[in-house]
Formats: structure tokens, sequence, C-alpha cells
């Protein structure tokens, strides 16, 4: 009985871990910065959960006339610059030559 109840928490403490925030959508950061919360908490609100935007230029220039601060915008167009990174070294992998052996380090 002592195990199943220790496995139950155990369990329940990796679900919990595994869960993510849900994304900052570009209006709710735009509300968060209204509040008066600082480009940093909105920041990592959006780090947290792990959040991408894709904005175009015409995008970016509403928000910032709309009051949202420069360095949330310079984030936000970083994580499209990552994901698109990310995206292509996944095509790379996926239509590279199979390797196999050693391989020397020079």
């Amino acid at each position: 009985m002592r195990i199943r109840s220790v496995v139950l928490a155990a369990s329940t403490l990796l679900a919990a871990c595994a869960t993510l925030p849900p994304p900052v959508t570009v209006d709710e950061a735009l509300k968060m910065s209204k509040a008066g919360q600082t480009p940093d908490a909105i920041i990592q609100a959006m780090r947290d959960s792990r959040s991408t935007y894709r904005l175009t230029a015409s995008d970016i220039i509403r928000l910032h006339g709309q009051g949202m601060p420069m360095p949330v915008l310079d984030y936000m167009q970083q994580t499209q610059i990552d994901s698109t990174r990310e995206d292509q070294q996944m095509r790379d992998y996926e239509t590279s030559p199979p390797r196999f052996g050693w391989h020397r380090w020079w």
C-alpha cells in the first residue's frame, strides 16, 4: 500500500513538471504591458510558456504604436528566428545521409 502511494505521488509530481503554462498570446502580452508589467516580466512569461511568435514588420510597427516595449518586440522576433533555425536543422537532419563508424576529433 505504501509503495502505491509513493508511485502515485511521484507520478503526480512528474506530470506537474511536464506541463507548461499556456502560451502568451500577442494580445495578452499587450494587455500585460498596458497593465504596467515590466518588459522583463512579460518576456519571462513568454519564456516560461515557450511561446513562439511569427510577426510581420507591420505587426511590429502596430504593436509598438500600441505601447508594446521594444525589448518585448525584440524577444518576440528572436523567437521567430530561433524557430526558423530549428525547423531548418530538422529538415537538414532528415535529409542528410546516414553516418556510420567512428569519427575523429581533431
